[in-house]
């Protein structure tokens, strides 16, 4: 595995990370699937174990992912393998719920403080490394910052960061200059970040984290336009309303890209990742895995060779090409 500088840490992460939403199961939020059918805890204990075998240290969750069931997954297994020191654990506050599954938000510092508490114990570790507010917007960001500096003198995180895809959200995040890490949307068919804020996180040595560099299972290749998924499945919101016409989209976008991929001797799944490493500004990505299967073709992209300038330019011509 191939290690790469996150931001001013000082730390060195696999630039293939974990992502661990998948490890928390389907929920409910209110009243709608959020999160992913057909997972097992068993296997996604396995998955986390094979993962650092294979060289991983970078493990990316959230306290609202299976309401922190995602967390004690990944708290146990880490705690059983021991070594601490080896693992960078990464975790999100900001979404939580009521007493009947409706989403309610930590944004005040009384909440993300005993927020920060609750993660520490699902994790079962004295210190979160990267602690990242997951409110893709909010006005409370003083009171996030507040709280994220007193967690520093107290030891419970390391470091801070904020998951969003706006741009004005990261620089109010940066107000003092100590924003550790920004994570966004990533990919082959979701290019935003280039515009703003990957230049703007590499001129301040700002780490980013590229997160769906799979598009959710878009860019595997192997879905129809008549794809279907099971009911607790969050990703059947594409198939609804004016959503259908987006995913259709995608899905005839991904088909163009299918002939560069074994043209370039990869996968769908292979180039879709390789093409977010290509960009020099990412630290880390950090594509869901179900089981181990997933994970190895994941992590075996890390020593495939890098794409081109020319691959690159002829990948870019058909992004840029109309929908049919």
């Amino acid at each position: 595995m191939v290690n790469r500088a996150f931001g001013k840490t000082g730390w060195r992460v696999s630039q293939v990370g974990l992502g661990c939403w998948q490890f928390g199961g389907a929920i409910m939020i209110d009243g709608k699937p959020d999160g992913w059918s057909g997972i097992t805890d068993e296997e996604s204990v396995a998955t986390i174990k094979r993962a650092v075998e294979l060289g991983i240290n970078f493990f990316d969750t959230a306290d609202m992912y299976g309401w922190g069931h995602s967390e004690e997954v990944l708290g146990h297994t880490l705690k059983e393998l021991g070594h601490r020191d080896r693992y960078h654990i990464a975790t999100k506050v900001g979404f939580w719920h009521d007493d009947q599954d409706r989403r309610t938000r930590n944004e005040s510092k009384e909440l993300i403080l005993r927020a920060c508490d609750a993660s520490l114990g699902r994790l079962q570790t004295d210190h979160i490394d990267l602690y990242q507010c997951h409110l893709w917007r909010t006005e409370h960001w003083m009171e996030f910052l507040d709280a994220f500096e007193t967690l520093q003198k107290q030891g419970k995180i390391r470091f801070y960061g904020v998951s969003t895809n706006d741009f004005d959200m990261i620089q109010r995040f940066d107000e003092r200059k100590h924003l550790a890490s920004v994570q966004a949307n990533y990919n082959l068919l979701d290019r935003h970040v280039e515009q703003d804020i990957l230049p703007y996180c590499r001129e301040r040595g700002i780490a980013f984290i590229a997160r769906g560099p799979l598009a959710m299972g878009k860019l595997s290749g192997r879905f129809t336009k008549d794809q279907t998924f099971d009911a607790d499945d969050i990703r059947n919101k594409w198939l609804e309303g004016d959503n259908r016409q987006t995913f259709e989209r995608d899905v005839a976008t991904v088909e163009r890209l299918k002939p560069l991929a074994e043209k370039y001797g990869f996968t769908m799944a292979e180039l879709a990742v390789k093409f977010v490493l290509t960009q020099v500004a990412v630290s880390t990505t950090i594509p869901g895995t179900k089981n181990r299967s997933q994970l190895e073709r994941n992590v075996a992209v890390s020593i495939l060779p890098p794409l081109t300038r020319d691959e690159l330019t002829i990948i870019h011509k058909v992004l840029a090409q109309p929908a049919a």
